[in-house]
């Protein structure tokens, strides 16, 4: 509450980046706490509106790949009971492979520092859209992406100590769930 409220006012809006770098372990603690939807309202009020801002929608910073990764799957733990209104936007883009690909590739390690690895939050992703009612045609694939992408989000924290406990915690959690 404290960085949300009083550091990151006071930090300087153009400076999308480092607030992103800064908010993420804030954000991914507050999914966990059941936050989510206000996690994303603090994405979208802190990041993503100030960088359309004052560099539009064509602008660019390293971060701004995993804001659409981070929003949905925000998007989807805050509803998980509820409707989702862009669920069949969510669904195309987790089953396009292009999409499911971290760039630039220094943000896997950089980010799974600051929290989780970028692989484990589209493991996140597959493994909602996976227990929902309107993606059940699309179940198995689904929970083999999340399966896969946990895997990977371990393999590629084996060194950064709190991302890979928690890869390996959601992996099971997947697991328990399928199996």
């Amino acid at each position: 509450k404290y960085i949300v409220e009083e550091i990151v006012p006071k930090s300087d809006p153009r400076n999308v980046h480092n607030t992103m770098c800064l908010l993420y372990s804030v954000i991914i603690a507050m999914k966990d706490n059941g936050l989510a939807l206000e996690a994303r309202d603090v994405v979208v009020t802190r990041v993503v509106t100030p960088f359309e801002k004052h560099f539009g929608s064509g602008g660019g910073t390293p971060t701004k790949e995993l804001w659409g990764p981070i929003l949905m799957l925000l998007d989807l733990q805050g509803n998980a009971d509820k409707e989702v209104k862009r669920i069949d936007e969510y669904l195309g883009w987790a089953l396009e492979e292009k999409n499911l690909v971290i760039k630039p590739a220094i943000l896997e390690s950089a980010f799974g520092a600051f929290g989780i690895t970028p692989t484990a939050v589209l493991g996140e992703i597959c493994f909602s859209l996976g227990r929902r009612r309107e993606c059940s045609e699309y179940k198995d694939t689904l929970y083999s992406m999340a399966v896969t992408f946990m895997e990977k989000a371990i393999s590629n924290s084996e060194r950064i100590p709190f991302a890979n406990m928690y890869a390996k915690r959601k992996l099971k959690e997947i697991r328990d769930v399928y199996n």
